[in-house]
């Protein structure tokens, strides 16, 4: 495949993962670089990837750190690879994005919420409204640790079973409300 565009159906996983990115606050380039690296199972080399996903070797090299500084993709020489299990990514992006974004929040609320507090009867309200997204925050950022404790194979298990009760579910009452 080295060489020529991607087929169709790894380039439109490829491109929508590309379109969701964005959604979840990553540049899309990294998702589609990482999309194709999974969906070939195998390490690919930077010049395959430029000439599949149609990216320039700065958009693929740029990718590729971003990948790398995630814990994403890993170089094997010449070329890049990514893991098979998609759990084991979730997994390893959940932890990154833990690491950069929770602590850092609830620093940020718990400084905030103590600052206003000492001003006027606005100030009261800003915080008390502070302290509720912080205790909120510290509510998901505990179950988020209990989880953590988990093996990778029980949290799968958890989250099979509750996957296919939910579908079980929608079979026999329908499904309700947002899809």
């Amino acid at each position: 495949m080295s060489g020529t565009a991607a087929p169709l159906p790894v380039r439109r996983v490829v491109d929508y993962l590309g379109e969701l990115g964005p959604r979840w606050g990553v540049a899309a380039e990294p998702c589609r670089v990482h999309g194709y690296l999974y969906l070939m199972g195998r390490p690919v080399p930077e010049r395959e990837l430029a000439a599949s996903l149609d990216l320039d070797s700065k958009a693929v090299s740029a990718a590729l750190a971003w990948l790398a500084e995630y814990r994403l993709a890993s170089s094997q020489g010449t070329a890049w690879h990514t893991e098979n299990d998609p759990w084991e990514l979730m997994l390893r992006a959940l932890e990154e994005r833990r690491r950069r974004e929770i602590g850092p929040f609830l620093d940020v609320l718990r400084t905030s919420g103590q600052a206003v507090a000492e001003k006027d009867r606005d100030g009261r309200q800003v915080a008390l409204q502070i302290g509720k997204l912080l205790a909120l925050a510290e509510d998901l950022a505990a179950i988020d640790m209990q989880a953590r404790r988990l093996s990778p194979q029980t949290l799968r298990r958890m989250v099979g079973l509750g996957g296919r009760a939910a579908r079980f579910m929608d079979r026999t009452l329908g499904k309700r409300g947002r899809t």
